[in-house]
Formats: C-alpha cells, structure tokens, sequence
C-alpha cells in the first residue's frame, strides 16, 4: 500500500486523527472542571471552523464553497450537528462521569452501528468478520462495564448516565459519517469542514448552555485560555485528517483506525490526570479494540 496516496493516505489521516483526538480529549477534560462541555465545544469549533474558513479562502477563494450543491450543503450540515453538537458534547459530558479511557472506548464503538446503518441503508452484505467482530466488540464493551464496581473515580449515580452519553455519542457519530460520505465525492476535506465546523459551533452558541462563554474562559485564567487555544489548533487539524481518511481511505478503514483513539486516550489519562482504570477494564479496552479491527477486516 502507497502511504503517501489513495488508501494509504487515508489510513496515516486516520490513525493520526485518532492520536490527535487522544490529546483533544485530554484538554476538554481539564477545561470541563470550571467550564462546561458545550461552551467548550462552541468556542473550539467555531474558532477552529473560522481558522480552516480563512485558509480556504485564501488557498482557493470563495468559489470553493459558492460551488457547491444546496444537496450538498445540507448533508454537511445535518452531518456536522450530529457529530459535534450531538456527539462530541456529549462525548465530552461522558467523560466527567466515567472518566476519559472508558468513555472514549465506549464512544468509539459506532464503527460497530456504521456497520448496521451500512448493511441496512446502503445494502453492504453481512460478513463474518462483522458478525465476528460484533461479538468481540460488545464482549470487550462488558468487561469495560463490569469493571466499575473496583473504580472509585465514578461519582455515586454518575456511572449509567455516563454510559448513556456515551452510547449516544457513538449513534451520532456513526449516522454522521453516513451523512457525509456523499458531499466527499464533491469536496475537499478542508472545505467541508470550512463549512461544517463554523455552523456547529454558531448553532452551540445560540443555545442556553453556552451563555456567556466568552467570560466562563477568561473567568479561567492564562491556563484555560492557553489550553483553548490549543484545543482549537488540534481541533482543525484532527478534523480535517479524519475527513481526509473517510475521503481517501473509505468509511471502512476510516472508522476502524479511528476507533484505536482508546489506545491512547488511556494512558494519556493514566499520566496526566490519574486515571487508573481497573484490570478488567483494561483488557476490555484491548479487547473492543481488537474487535473494531476484526469488524473492519
């Protein structure tokens, strides 16, 4: 395989996307403790949104983004709510109750629901490896689940809503990749998300939660502020390369090789925050891993 094109390109965006969407995760969970996940994700995504905006209009003009269909413009759209204002907020929420290596596992299972809305909706056959890895997956996911009882960072009432967040966040993820698989025959990876990042983050704004978002950052120092704006580098960066990885690589190996943030998002909560997730959790962590790739074979 030719790394530097076609699936071999879209395989280094992936994996690179998920390493990045580690550390992303990493800096919203200690923004979270004073500010809350929706202004967090409104003010990163539209400061991100308006960064990848400049750079397409000075590398490509405006024609790149006047050229595109009504059709087009809409799937972006419904596309980039259901990945950002659905899923990365609650995503984000999730791991205040669970903490960031479990609900990261949990979360990116939605290869395994990308893989039914597929067979389901574009008429992909059912394959042993799916069939296969489905079982591995949710195995992994018990064992991850079961290991709660040991962990005594889960705050009392805190576990089940957390497991909800985060199985919402997976569904929104993985309908939005449906979603915008289509408008990628038609588009850059920089210019939809151009489009889609600035429109989620104004739609965040506009809601109760994000209020008064611009105080809530400064009200949290130097420290917060330098966080953001790392968080808003990252967060272009890392949402172009995952695009790029659905574009050149396909949902297939785009969503699989994503789905190995886990494997870093652990021990970058184990070093940085304390995190220690019990042993059965963390070979559940292994195992739904190992199950994502044997789906995805």
């Amino acid at each position: 395989m030719d790394l530097l094109a076609g699936p071999g390109l879209g395989a280094l965006c992936a994996l690179g996307s998920a390493l990045l969407w580690g550390v992303t995760s990493l800096l919203v969970r200690t923004l979270t403790h004073t500010i809350n996940a929706v202004t967090v994700n409104a003010v990163r995504s539209v400061l991100a949104g308006a960064l990848l905006l400049a750079w397409v209009l000075a590398t490509h003009g405006l024609g790149a983004l006047t050229a595109m269909s009504a059709w087009t413009f809409m799937l972006l759209s419904v596309s980039i709510v259901l990945a950002l204002a659905v899923g990365d907020s609650m995503f984000f929420e999730s791991t205040r109750a669970l903490g960031l290596g479990r609900a990261m596992t949990i979360s990116t299972t939605y290869p395994l629901i990308s893989a039914v809305l597929a067979v389901t909706f574009l008429g992909e056959v059912v394959t042993a490896p799916v069939v296969v890895g489905s079982v591995i997956t949710l195995g992994g996911l018990a064992l991850i689940v079961g290991g709660r009882a040991d962990d005594a960072q889960i705050q009392p009432g805190r576990f089940w809503p957390g497991v909800a967040q985060a199985s919402v966040a997976s569904i929104a993820w993985a309908v939005s990749v449906v979603f915008m698989k289509a408008p990628l025959a038609e588009l850059d990876a920089t210019v939809a998300q151009a489009v889609r990042l600035p429109l989620a983050g104004l739609l965040l704004l506009a809601t109760p939660w994000a209020r008064g978002a611009a105080r809530h950052l400064a009200a949290g120092g130097r420290g917060a502020v330098g966080r953001m704006a790392a968080l808003v580098v990252l967060t272009a960066v890392s949402s172009v390369m995952f695009v790029a990885s659905v574009k050149y690589a396909g949902i297939t190996l785009a969503t699989v090789l994503s789905s190995t943030a886990p494997m870093f998002a652990i021990p970058l909560g184990f070093v940085f925050l304390g995190e220690r997730l019990p042993a059965v959790a963390l070979v559940g962590a292994a195992i739904t891993v190992a199950g994502l790739v044997v789906l995805r074979l």
